[in-house]
């Protein structure tokens, strides 16, 4: 094969490499359809009448970059200075991630704050933040809700997967005071592991594409797959951390939590769950889960 040849296939290969992964950040980062994102189908019916009882209050922000972002308020009817800021997980959105952990939060006397993720739900943006951009949506509803309650705040930080890098990714920057606790459930120790965990379990990116698609993840969606990295955020986190995950999760492996209650600088403790798949934990063990959270709080929250 002569050079020419040689450099016209690498050439011709390189482009299918990179056209390839352009549409693998596509099919990873794009939004979903608020049609297929917006169901509560998988409530019991007494879950969903407690919900529709309630009286939720909508705010926004504006993001550093200019998407408005969207949340509902669960106010509680006490008055209180506890709140908590509950972010949802990956093509998820606010309740119906949250939807079995309101009452439990309402009962404890918290005001919930429930935002939609960028890319998720009523807020905008095409791409999904993976954590990474979402880590400062999070520290900016912190300073609305501060600026809502024109008061000093107990707040707690809840994720659920994607949702719980986020406030990971949030507890590596400068947070203000008024964040007392983080309940991290199943969270990935980047996007750069996670995604490479699913090339080679459920191939939603090949290995082989992966690289190339973390080289051109920057421009095409703001942020690169590995710079977004929640194990690096925890080193730097000074916000006391309960981490929870099941034992039975392949999708976020359990090595992860691990791996961050490992590198965690900040107070912290660990829940795995016996049996629970991702994002499982509170529907397997309710009672072991709401214990938990309950008595870590205590230690931060008066």
């Amino acid at each position: 094969m002569n050079k020419k040849l040689l450099a016209k296939t690498a050439l011709l290969s390189g482009m299918v490499i990179g056209f390839t992964s352009i549409c693998a950040i596509d099919i990873i980062c794009k939004r979903v359809s608020k049609k297929k994102e917006n169901d509560l189908n998988h409530l019991s019916p007494e879950i969903l009448d407690w919900i529709n009882e309630q009286s939720f209050e909508e705010l926004s922000i504006q993001s550093d970059d200019g998407l408005t972002l969207h949340a509902q308020l669960l106010k509680s009817p006490h008055q209180t200075d506890k709140v908590l800021i509950a972010i949802h997980g990956y093509h998820s959105y606010n309740l119906k991630e949250y939807a079995h952990y309101l009452k439990f939060y309402h009962d404890l006397g918290f005001h919930i704050l429930l935002p939609d993720n960028r890319a998720h739900g009523k807020s905008e943006g095409k791409y999904v933040g993976f954590g990474w951009l979402d880590r400062l949506d999070c520290i900016k509803w912190i300073y609305k809700i501060k600026e809502y309650f024109h008061r000093d705040l107990q707040v707690v930080l809840h994720g659920i997967s994607m949702g719980s890098a986020t406030v990971l990714m949030a507890s590596g920057e400068d947070l203000p005071n008024d964040v007392k606790c983080i309940i991290s459930d199943c969270g990935f120790t980047s996007v750069y592991d996670e995604l490479k965990h699913e090339s080679k379990n459920h191939q939603i990116i090949s290995s082989l594409i992966l690289p190339t698609a973390t080289l051109l993840s920057k421009k095409r969606v703001g942020y690169s797959f590995k710079e977004a990295s929640t194990i690096e955020q925890v080193k730097k986190s000074k916000t006391p951390t309960l981490f929870i995950h099941g034992d039975q999760d392949d999708f976020v492996p359990t090595y992860m939590a691990y791996d961050l209650y490992n590198a965690c600088a900040a107070d912290k403790d660990l829940l795995i769950v016996e049996g629970a798949k991702h994002a499982e934990s509170y529907l397997v063990n309710q009672e072991l889960c709401e214990k938990t959270i309950v008595e870590f709080m205590q230690q931060y929250i008066r």
